[in-house]
């Protein structure tokens, strides 16, 4: 909407100017400078489609300066298939005065692939002039956004991965320090629940009370669990008992800020008023001495005596005691929490290389992606383009060889004539007599059949170049589909033969095949044919390289040799073997031939994605294996194997 109500200002506005310019040099000016504060490229051309205005948004859209633009038109600077467009959209604005608004693909100076929405006026100045106003809005990069989203994953993965493995990093340092401290605070006893027993048993008898208890925090609820229960009387332990899980928090309260409660009458003591009911009247307690377990700044239990039956009067060298006791329970609780730190420790960073392995392999499989992705662009780029050029090609030629026949039948008839002629008449004026000897006229009627039989031999040669061109882009197959695999083999063949054919310095190379009867097979025909090109290309090169190592008696002893074959191994599976007989691959080079970005080949002349590509087509796209044979001196073979039917 902003986009139209924009383009119906600048074509009144447009209106105006024109209008203007032809009377007022200072108004021309004036408004030309505000059409170039526009951010929007716009443009004005004469009846004869030149631009005679463009502002400073086009200039820097197209990459050409403003002198070089005006008076020139779309087939100065565009292609000739895009300039072909833009004229018959412009004469259509300016016969018929019907406003254009389109959303088309161009490709900008840097070969970038924009969308841009294009909207052309027709205007007319007062002398009867016109000129066409266009305004261009840029909507997207097609290449920009894909990479930018792909960008943005993987830096969101990047920062995952330094994350986790600053965690990591930290999780090392406190080990380092946990250990420091375990071995510092060695406890005799490293069995916890053993050492908890040895710690009621020694208060119950030091203290001579009937029950000791361990009471920890609890994580349910603001209360204490009890760890531990001795009873003295039966000289019994109750182990790791959730008994009498309460909510006391006045009492709790004041074991935070007391480090002893002494309570020798739980009935009159104002303290334990809170759970007499629920605990100590039931169980029969008359009397109490607690002591709190302080750790890190903070009440992590209680050390609970317990008297039955008599009421006491606690001494300052019991409480002094049972203090001491909750020290040596502190030491038990830290070491048990620092083994189960340990652990806790120990399974976090084995969880943490786990995930952090798993991010890297995400992380290099996206990246992956990524290179395929922009690899697949450019290859679809390549395939369009083939494709156009075919379609260009094939009309002028399918045209000259439809003509072929009827010339040929033409010239015939005419020679038949001419023979009429020589036998009627077999003395012509001397005119005519000097014309023959001129022209030749025995040679002519002699060769100009052999004319025509060389014409047709070049216009169906370049119609097989065509229909290979065609069979190789395979720009109408995005699904599976039933293709002849021999068909897309001899397709890429015909493509490469300017390389496969003898040369100055070198002989040609032989191409063998073995086909045998396939049925059709279900596949992406196009992608398959993209790796049989990089195989076959990559086969070349191996034997040009050879070739440059060699004499010429040596190439004529041994000339270079491509073998293609093809076989069916089981009932739902086929084989394509291309083979040369070149130098071989290393071991070391063939255990990362599919690697991607790996390539021997000098800078400029492989990216080391053809490869890794081909492999990811053949295992991921149609589930099948992709290996490669070779030893040093004995050449190299590739062997695709492929199901007849994919499947769904």
């Amino acid at each position: 909407m902003k986009c139209r109500e924009e383009s119906q200002y600048l074509a009144g506005f447009s209106k105006m100017v024109f209008f203007d310019i032809v009377t007022q040099q200072f108004s021309q000016a004036f408004l030309w400078s505000i059409l170039n504060t526009i951010r929007d490229p716009i443009f004005v051309k004469d009846r004869q489609h030149n631009w005679v205005f463009v502002n400073d948004a086009l200039c820097e859209f197209i990459g050409y300066q403003r002198a070089e633009l005006i008076g020139k038109s779309d087939y100065d600077f565009f292609c000739k298939t895009e300039a072909d467009i833009f004229w018959e959209r412009d004469e259509l604005v300016f016969t018929t005065g019907v406003t254009d608004e389109y959303e088309e693909l161009i490709t900008d100076y840097q070969g970038e692939t924009q969308i841009i929405s294009t909207k052309k006026s027709l205007l007319s100045d007062e002398a009867g002039n016109s000129f066409i106003v266009g305004l261009i809005r840029l909507i997207a990069s097609k290449n920009k956004i894909e990479t930018a989203l792909l960008r943005q994953t993987v830096n969101k993965l990047e920062e995952e991965i330094h994350d986790r493995q600053e965690t990591e990093k930290r999780f090392r340092r406190h080990s380092t320090a946990l250990q420091r401290l375990v071995q510092t605070e060695k406890l005799q006893h490293d069995d916890f629940q053993i050492a908890i027993q040895y710690v009621t048993e020694v208060a119950s008898l030091g203290l001579d009370v009937g029950r000791v208890s361990v009471w920890l925090y609890t994580e349910k609820r603001l209360g204490i669990q009890c760890l531990d229960l001795y009873q003295r009387e039966n000289n019994c332990h109750s182990h790791g008992l959730e008994l009498f899980v309460c909510d006391f928090p006045n009492y709790f309260q004041a074991l935070k800020e007391e480090q002893v409660i002494a309570v020798s009458d739980v009935h009159t003591d104002p303290r334990t008023s809170e759970f007499s009911a629920t605990y100590t009247t039931p169980l029969g307690i008359t009397s109490m001495l607690d002591a709190r377990i302080w750790s890190r700044g903070q009440v992590i239990g209680v050390v609970c005596c317990e008297h039955l039956g008599i009421r006491r009067q606690w001494t300052l060298e019991e409480e002094s005691f049972i203090s001491s006791i909750t020290d040596f329970v502190r030491l038990v609780i830290e070491s048990r929490d620092r083994k189960i730190a340990e652990e806790a420790r120990r399974q976090s960073e084995t969880q943490l290389r786990q995930q952090t392995q798993q991010l890297e392999e995400a992380l290099k499989e996206l990246q992956r992606t990524q290179t395929q992705m922009l690899q697949s662009e450019k290859m679809s780029s390549l395939g369009q383009l083939v494709a156009g050029v075919a379609h260009e090609i094939n009309n002028p030629v399918n045209f000259i060889y439809g003509n072929i026949a009827p010339a040929h039948d033409y010239i015939h008839n005419l020679l038949n004539l001419i023979n009429l002629y020589q036998e009627y008449y077999p003395y012509p004026v001397p005119v005519i007599q000097s014309e023959i000897a001129a022209i030749d006229l025995e040679f002519l009627m002699t060769d100009l059949p052999k004319l025509l039989s060389s014409i047709k031999i070049g216009a169906e040669r370049i119609q097989e170049i065509v229909l290979s061109l065609r069979n190789f882009s395979r720009l109408d197959e995005a699904e599976y589909k039933a293709v002849d695999i021999h068909e897309g083999i001899d397709s890429t063949l015909l493509i490469l033969d300017y390389r496969l054919k003898a040369r100055p310095d070198r002989p040609g190379i032989e191409i063998i095949k073995e086909y045998e009867n396939l049925p059709l097979v279900e596949c992406y025909a196009g992608q398959l044919n993209q790796v049989f090109m990089n195989i076959l290309s990559n086969a070349i090169d191996a034997l040009e390289e050879r070739d440059k190592q060699r004499s010429q008696q040596e190439i004529k002893q041994s000339p270079s040799v491509i073998q293609i074959r093809t076989e069916i191994i089981n009932q739902n599976q086929i084989a394509i073997k291309i083979a040369d007989n070149g130098l071989g691959i290393p071991e070391k080079i063939k255990q990362r031939i599919f690697d991607p970005f790996f390539t021997t080949k000098p800078i400029g002349k492989g990216t080391g994605m053809g490869m890794s590509i081909s492999y990811q087509i053949v295992t991921k796209n149609h589930h099948g294996t992709l290996e490669c044979i070779s030893s040093p001196n004995r050449g190299a073979a590739f062997v695709i194997v492929i199901p007849l039917k994919q499947q769904q």
